[in-house]
Order: C-alpha cells, then structure tokens, then sequence
C-alpha cells in the first residue's frame, strides 16, 4: 500500500469543502474574496519503527478573514471542528485511525484589517 501523505491532504480538503461555506484552497488565487480556508503545511513522523507502516500526521489549516472582529474567523473554525474532529474520512490509500482537532487560535495581522486563525489536526494513520 502506498503512503497516504498526498491521500490525507485530498481526504481533508474534500471534507471541508464538503462542509464549509467558504472556499478551501491549498494554493490561494490571486485576488480571491474572504473568508477562506488553505491548508497551510504538514508534518508526518514515523510512529511504528519496526515495520514503517504507521504515522503521526499534523497537518496546519489556517482560516482568513477581512470581517471587523474574530467571528467570522472562530465560526470557520467551529465548523472546521465539527467537519474533522474525531471523523474516520476515507483515504484514497492507507487509513485514518485517529483524527483530532489539537490546537486553535486566533490573531490580528500587522495590517490590522486581516484577522487569522489557526488549526492544528492531528492524525494517526495507517499504511
């Protein structure tokens, strides 16, 4: 079985625009509307050293947002929370055992008009 990496990305992007009523990208148009989801970047560590066929994936998601405050920002990542947390989504190859949402926050950017939130998933997988 091949290694889900690319699998996992694909999984959570289908998930989420499946469930959001904002656009997900993992490469963000020039001049695109807020909000928006993108998939920021993911890390994966070996997690069965005898025979490498299990994994700990955090995968980063950060959400934008251009409305005057945080709502519109902590509403995306509730949804994001409802659509990912402790799910068992498909994979095209290997499978998930474990999906957890492990971390949220949110800030203002230096402009002062951008706000951003961050997700943390989590994910042990199986290959």
């Amino acid at each position: 079985m091949s290694e889900p990496t690319l699998a996992f990305q694909s999984a959570v992007f289908s998930a989420l625009d499946a469930a959001l009523s904002c656009p997900v990208y993992d490469h963000v148009p020039q001049d695109s509307a807020y909000p928006y989801v993108t998939l920021a970047y993911q890390s994966v560590t070996s997690t069965d050293f005898l025979s490498s066929r299990k994994d700990s994936r955090m995968l980063y998601l950060s959400v934008w947002s251009t409305y005057r405050g945080q709502k519109e920002v902590l509403e995306i990542m509730q949804a994001v929370y409802n659509a990912l947390h402790e799910q068992r989504i498909p994979l095209s190859t290997g499978r998930v055992a474990q999906l957890r949402v492990v971390d949220r926050d949110t800030n203002r950017e230096p402009d002062g008009v951008t706000y951003m939130g961050r997700i943390r998933l989590m994910a042990l997988t199986e290959h």
